[in-house]
């Protein structure tokens, strides 16, 4: 398939140069004999794909043979100076950038499904992917909350993704004689990335989650009393679970796992056959039913999720155990009682990043397209006051306060009366 005229007249573009574009198809492994005859560079998606970054997409001509290379690109913002800020001072881009090309070489298992999508190269200030839309993965539409089908095969991701870390760590341990851990090499990089108490973007969660329960629910004013003076306790204890566990069997987890991070491929237009995770910005080493738990908050319905909670702890920890047996590891290393015990502690830590993150991304697309990519609004909105754009959202938009405050309450009704 060969690159249109319409096509053409995108290609220009300041922030990727032939140069840049030479270069991405030499790291692709692309055989001798082959070189870059046109290319062309468009916005991956007229919706707001991630609230941090820019993305786009770019094709690549390839001569004699006219074949076709995709890629995705992920940018530090060009286009909202509040975005890049953020990430230059959680840096992310740093962090993620060395995931890919450090920590992910670090614990690759060649036996293993992949579980992300595949990285090319870094640039000065992106990170070049193949485009998973070419090779037919997709978003699920974020309104539709996962299925048993989707709740699956994201799991079934997650625990190749954990694994990778149990094996190298079981096989480095066995070549040193002793108890290895990935954090002893890569503790700088694995911080708590935005989560934590000091953190501007946090505490504007914190508080906007808190002033819409005041403003909202139906607690009286001494259940709210009680409430407020336990508020910052249950937050800060949430993020205490991320923290490296002395008692829990410890991995490197994604901490991001909510819909637009999660790409699925399809055998028929509704039951997906296979899925990778995306955007590793937030890695942290810490028990993996921390990940198992934000993926299940912030993507199943509260009720479904809790009527089949136990089924899907079962899946993930006997999918974990049997990935560890055929690699040749005890799976005693992460026993079954030992992770549904940490699951019910890291349910607080799920609880909140839903808290978090439902308030930004439960709206319409256009709405939070024009909201997010506003440098202004974007900085008002995430670092300023989060508590009035939640309070406007639910006094113009019946459906947005029904799902938002059903999770602010059960943080309510589990942790504080």
């Amino acid at each position: 398939m060969e690159i249109n005229a319409k096509e053409k007249e995108f290609r220009k573009s300041k922030y990727l140069s032939s140069e840049n574009v030479e270069f991405i198809v030499s790291k692709h492994g692309v055989a001798n004999g082959y070189s870059v005859e046109d290319y062309y560079i468009q916005n991956a998606s007229d919706k707001m794909l991630g609230f941090l970054c820019d993305y786009w997409k770019l094709k690549v001509q390839l001569t004699p043979n006219k074949r076709v290379l995709h890629y995705f690109l992920k940018l530090v913002s060009v286009s909202n100076d509040a975005k890049a800020k953020m990430v230059k001072e959680l840096q992310l881009f740093e962090n993620e950038l060395y995931f890919y090309t450090e920590i992910k070489e670090r614990i690759h298992v060649s036996d293993l499904k992949p579980w992300s999508a595949p990285f090319i190269t870094g640039l000065k200030s992106a990170m070049v992917f193949e485009d998973m839309n070419a090779l037919q993965y997709k978003l699920r539409d974020k309104f539709k909350r996962f299925d048993e089908a989707h709740t699956f095969e994201a799991l079934k991701t997650l625990t190749r993704f954990h694994a990778s870390s149990i094996i190298y760590e079981e096989k480095r341990s066995k070549e040193l004689g002793r108890s290895y851990s990935l954090n002893e090499d890569f503790e700088e990089y694995l911080n708590k990335g935005g989560y934590e108490n000091k953190d501007t973007w946090f505490s504007q969660c914190r508080n906007g989650c808190l002033k819409a329960i005041k403003n909202f629910s139906n607690y009286s004013k001494t259940e709210i009393s009680v409430i407020e003076s336990l508020w910052f306790d249950v937050w800060s204890a949430a993020v205490a679970q991320t923290d490296p566990s002395p008692e829990y069997r410890n991995v490197i987890c994604h901490r991001d796992l909510w819909n637009n991070n999660l790409m699925f491929h399809y055998q028929d237009e509704n039951k997906p056959d296979d899925c990778v995770l995306v955007d590793f910005q937030a890695v942290r080493y810490h028990p993996p039913s921390g990940d198992v738990m934000f993926l299940l908050y912030c993507n199943l319905d509260p009720k479904y999720r809790e009527e089949n909670m136990k089924k899907f702890l079962n899946f993930y920890i006997e999918e974990l155990h049997r990935i560890l047996v055929d690699n040749g590891i005890d799976p005693n290393v992460i026993t079954k009682e030992k992770f549904f015990e940490s699951a019910e502690l890291q349910r607080q830590w799920g609880l909140i990043t839903c808290a978090c993150l439902i308030p930004q991304f439960w709206i319409d697309d256009e709405v939070i397209t024009n909201i997010f990519t506003d440098t202004v609004q974007f900085d008002n909105n995430l670092r300023k006051d989060k508590a009035s754009f939640i309070t406007k959202m639910m006094e113009s938009n019946p459906d947005y306060k029904e799902k938002v405050m059903e999770i602010f309450e059960e943080i309510v009704d589990r942790y504080c009366l």
